[in-house]
């Protein structure tokens, strides 16, 4: 990866969130759920993460880029609110 995030921040990549359950029901998104994504890359300065995990973020945060044709966010560790095992 040629994006790495300074400060404590982590670089991430959205992935699709399930809109059905197992069971078959359809999930209505809410407006301000979190977000699912991937972490790609983290700063020096985060120890609570790996590249790799999954992790809940919340909806507004951090900052859309776009490298090479696809787009990241680059957020503040404290955003992330969960991390999904």
């Amino acid at each position: 990866m040629n994006i790495k995030p300074i400060g404590k921040r982590v670089l991430l990549k959205e992935v699709e969130a399930e809109e059905t359950t197992k069971s078959g029901l359809v999930l209505a998104g809410q407006k301000d759920e979190p977000q699912m994504a991937e972490v790609l890359e983290i700063s020096d300065k985060v120890k609570n993460l790996s590249v790799g995990d999954k992790v809940f973020y919340k909806k507004y945060a951090g900052t859309k880029i776009k490298y090479e044709r696809e787009e990241y966010i680059i957020i503040e560790v404290e955003d992330v609110i969960a991390q999904v095992k």
